[in-house]
């Protein structure tokens, strides 16, 4: 497995490569920002964060009108432990003077660091190699270690570098794009800055979440090394002094670690305590570790394609930064943007459950497991936000959240969005159709099922013998408050027959007592969520013979997007939403989506007719559509376009096609890199009766394996030309249906397609 690597230095590229070369573990990410700090004028952001470590902030509107929500949360920006300023015999290193003679960041997804290699020559002819490797530790969260090494090439004499914590950070915004902050209020507080003992302790509490974060960091020196540090108001500065030989290198460590209120009673004793046990610890052993944890990760997780290097090296940039992303605990889940920057301000969507959870369903269950605790956990915030919204009973999920109140002040495309309490529910039953934890589903499953369920019930209405959903926003958000959106309906079906089911299932393992009692839930109940779900209206207009998205947009205007000029693309920065909302354009996929995630709704013929229809009008505006379209071109059997969409997916972040990855990556966009291999060519999806696979290959490739557990057992599954082999890793035979033929799989098993 090679690194993913960035070659030569253009300041217009800082804020890609501060995304692309960042460190994360699930719980804390730093950006790649250039340590002795960028040139004037470029882009960048100096960030580091915790996962679901938020302040509040007022949202402003014109006009407020009631149940608006009031507040919002936002990811913060956190202490600066990134600086590292180097003098070379008296001269300052900036990549603005001097000779860059080689200039090279990678991000090693073998070993877990990322690493900036440069050789400079200074205005008076001294040349330097610099090595800086990142680190942030996947088996002690809160450690981040930086090691800083330089070596004199052409001369002896004074080598100084100077380490820097600074606690006056704010965060980034831009008020002309709608995908980031629009302000920047000051949201961490420093209470306390110093010294204690050999190391630095800052201390800080947000403006009004009123939670702690303390970051302490110790250096370790070379031999022959010179320390002093003094404190200077929310800054500490340590100056180390080397007298270096030619070709001998000197290094500076910096081991760094943080935590927080949310996690730790006393997150200042946490801090110190971490860190002493952390730096008696040579760096090597932590990196040690750290390779050992990403050697089960890829034994377990990889996907590979024979025949296509660049998209080989894009899916394990993506399953890598997904593993990386994701919270482990349950008052945290996977940031729109991991831990790679501010868009989106680190809020949670249903990109979590549709796009990001599969991949860990079939690699990785118990971090799966984790991010539905972490909708367990908000459950009471969901039945609040559904009451605001009018509703008597039942759980809405915010739109976009951190800890579980809803952060989006634009309903149309927000809170109107009920498709995601179905998302949600989807991701339960998917969870439990893979493993048959059934105990977990006792303790939190059962309750969001049928809390979801009650939300539908409550929200819907009966017209001649159909169960109606009015005025709701389905996955595409160019088309907004539309009636019985093909996808929320398919969704909520599911939802409102499974939440009879799973009382069921537990009536029948003896285990349902007292879910039954503290939901009181009945058996009237149950028969209405089962009457309801049965007859979900699904929108079909016979005259296409398609399903139609909703109740109107067949009926709008058309819109042929040839003749949009490319650069008033994306539409939503150049159109007036209403003029969206009158027109048959969408944003990202929607019907097609529900072909996929609901496929036994439509026969194959109506999915192909609709795919060709929604093709024709979806702009893929969003990251999260190219994935979708790919996934069902592959289903229908048309490998170009399969193809074609696989690689817009793919090379999304990496070739920056969106023009926003400075503000950090598409996570679920990564999470449909892994769908498009495994659910698209692979076919593979997970219904009552079993796990299905329906592989094709594409033309150009070799071949493509991936490795996924289901119900205990873990299957690797090759792809080649006319063969399918499944071989049995652990646990004990399972069934598997390959195109439709049943096949027990016990050892190695060769299925002809």
């Amino acid at each position: 497995m090679k690194a993913i690597r960035s070659k030569g230095f253009d300041p217009a590229r800082i804020g890609w490569e501060e995304s692309i070369f960042h460190t994360a573990n699930g719980y804390l990410g730093v950006r790649a920002s250039l340590e002795e700090g960028a040139p004037e004028n470029a882009f960048t952001v100096r960030g580091t964060y915790i996962n679901a470590l938020y302040d509040i902030k007022d949202i402003k509107y014109g006009e407020k009108l009631y149940g608006f929500p009031e507040t919002a949360q936002g990811i913060v920006n956190l202490t600066d432990v990134q600086t590292v300023r180097l003098w070379v015999d008296g001269e300052f290193f900036s990549l603005t003077e001097g000779e860059i003679l080689k200039y090279e960041r990678e991000v090693r997804m073998d070993k877990g660091f990322s690493q900036r290699s440069i050789t400079w020559r200074s205005p008076n002819g001294k040349e330097v190699q610099i090595r800086v490797r990142r680190m942030a530790s996947l088996n002690q969260r809160e450690l981040f270690i930086l090691s800083y090494r330089v070596r004199p090439l052409n001369f002896e004499g004074e080598i100084v570098l100077e380490g820097e914590e600074n606690g006056n950070v704010e965060n980034f915004s831009n008020p002309d794009d709608p995908r980031v902050s629009a302000e920047s209020p000051k949201h961490l507080f420093v209470q306390e800055a110093r010294r204690v003992d050999d190391a630095t302790l800052i201390v800080s509490t947000t403006g009004r979440s009123d939670l702690t974060v303390a970051c302490a960091v110790k250096y370790r020196l070379d031999e022959g090394g010179e320390a002093t540090s003094r404190v200077d108001g929310e800054r500490v500065l340590t100056r180390v002094t080397y007298l270096a030989e030619q070709d001998e290198d000197v290094t500076l460590t910096k081991y760094c670690v943080f935590t927080d209120s949310r996690r730790e009673a006393d997150p200042r004793a946490a801090a110190l305590g971490i860190l002493n046990e952390a730096a008696e610890l040579d760096p090597e052993y932590w990196m040690i570790r750290q390779q050992e944890k990403l050697d089960r990760f890829w034994e377990e997780s990889r996907v590979t394609v024979d025949g296509d290097k660049k998209l080989q090296a894009s899916l394990d940039y993506s399953l890598y930064t997904l593993f990386c992303s994701a919270g482990r605990d349950e008052i945290s889940n996977v940031p729109a943007k991991g831990l790679s920057g501010e868009g989106y301000e680190g809020h949670y969507f249903w990109d979590s459950e549709i796009y990001i959870f599969p991949f860990f369903l079939l690699t990785n269950p118990d971090i799966a497991k984790n991010m539905l605790a972490y909708r367990h956990h908000i459950l009471p915030e969901a039945r609040e936000h559904a009451k605001t919204m009018g509703h008597e009973k039942g759980a809405l999920y915010a739109w976009r959240t951190i800890s579980g109140s809803e952060c989006s002040g634009y309903y149309p495309s927000g809170s109107a969005q009920y498709h995601l309490s179905g998302d949600v529910a989807h991701s339960f039953i998917q969870y439990y159709l893979a493993t048959g934890d059934i105990a977990f589903m006792r303790d939190k499953g059962a309750e969001v099922l049928v809390e979801t369920a009650r939300l539908f019930m409550d929200a819907g209405h009966w017209v001649d013998g159909a169960f109606h959903l009015d005025c709701v926003t389905g996955p595409d958000e160019y088309t907004c408050i539309v009636n019985n959106n093909f996808y929320t309906n398919a969704a909520a079906g599911q939802n409102l027959l499974w939440a009879t089911k799973i009382i069921l299932d537990l009536r029948k393992a003896g285990m349902a007592d007292e879910v039954t009692e503290k939901l009181a839930i009945t058996d009237v109940e149950l028969m209405a969520f089962v009457d309801a779900g049965e007859n979900m209206l699904l929108p079909y207009d016979s005259l296409r013979g398609i399903h139609a998205q909703d109740d109107s947009f067949l009926k709008k205007t058309p819109v042929d997007l040839a003749y949009i000029p490319e650069e008033n693309f994306p539409l939503l920065m150049h159109c007036h939403p209403l003029w969206l909302y009158r027109h048959q354009v969408c944003k990202q996929a929607d019907t097609v989506l529900a072909h996929y995630l609901f496929e036994d709704l439509a026969d194959e013929d109506i999915m192909r007719r609709s795919y060709d229809y929604y093709e024709k009008c979806t702009t893929h505006d969003s990251s999260l559509s190219t994935c979708v379209f790919s996934i069902m071109a592959a289903k229908l059997g048309d490998m170009d376009k399969a193809m074609d969409y696989f690689r817009r997916t793919a090379t999304l972040d990496l070739d920056d096609t969106h023009g926003n990855t400075r503000d950090g990556i598409h996570t679920a966009n990564m999470g449909g890199v892994y769908l498009g291999i495994v659910a698209g060519f692979g076919g593979l999806r997970i219904k009552e009766d079993g796990l299905h696979l329906s592989p094709r290959l594409p033309e150009k490739w070799d071949g493509y394996s991936f490795t996924v557990k289901h119900m205990g057992a873990t299957i690797n599954i090759q792809v080649r030309k006319n063969r399918c082999t499944l071989e049995l890793l652990n646990g004990e035979p399972v069934t598997v249906f390959i195109s439709g033929k049943k096949v027990k799989v016990k050892d190695k098993t060769k299925v002809d397609l």
